[in-house]
């Protein structure tokens, strides 16, 4: 993600807080992890972001505050992805393809994905880790492997991935929501048939659009 469309959404962010009553304006120097986004030019770059500040206003808000500013940064931050902000490699079928091996080499033994998608510059997925295996340790040896791999293919070096964010299901409804969002997200992005990478459990790759898939 590029540092200016990062920059606007830590902006856009604060400007919620100002618009509810809450002050974040006194932040200092801290890192504003890209989460889903990776390319080269997304590393995890240093802004000043007040996300300490934020905290403090946030945690003395209402709960229902809380729950409409996480719902507003994460809808502005994946409308930011979907716009194939950055160099959107992942668009290129050789390494969507590196990644998507990568994601189903251990499925079924250390864990089981339910189904994920490759954009143009992200990863979604939906995932269950069997006993004895942690998932960040898993998202690492991901990120390592795949960006060797498409820095070594691309004649580039240095980080690719950004550090990656998750989320614990904790319900059916959560459940529902996440296997619609990722079938659903190549269209809310506008992408034409191979500018990305489906996968569902039971279907494998889809390589057409099917009318609501996301209820399958």
């Amino acid at each position: 993600m590029p540092k200016a469309v990062v920059a606007r959404w830590l902006a856009e962010k604060d400007d919620w807080l100002k618009a509810h009553g809450l002050d974040s304006s006194h932040g200092s120097p801290s890192r504003e992890l890209s989460g889903r986004a990776f390319d080269s030019e997304s590393r995890a770059t240093k802004s000043y972001d007040s996300s300490s500040s934020r905290n403090a206003a946030l945690g003395s808000a209402p709960r229902h505050i809380q729950r409409a500013f996480r719902k507003f940064k994460d809808r502005r931050w994946h409308e930011n992805l979907d716009d194939c902000h950055g160099k959107c490699l992942l668009r290129q079928r050789r390494f969507a393809d590196i990644v998507a091996e990568s994601l189903l080499k251990f499925d079924g033994r250390r864990y089981d994905v339910e189904r994920f998608v490759v954009m143009p510059n992200h990863v979604h997925m939906l995932i269950q880790m069997r006993p004895g295996w942690g998932l960040r340790k898993q998202c690492e040896s991901w990120m390592r492997f795949t960006g060797r791999q498409i820095n070594s293919l691309n004649g580039t070096s240095g980080e690719f991935w950004s550090e990656p964010f998750d989320h614990v299901v904790r319900n059916e409804s959560q459940f529902q929501y996440l296997r619609a969002y990722i079938v659903d997200n190549p269209t809310k992005a506008r992408l034409a048939q191979g500018d990305y990478l489906l996968w569902i459990r039971d279907l494998g790759f889809i390589t057409s659009p099917v009318a609501r898939l996301s209820e399958s």
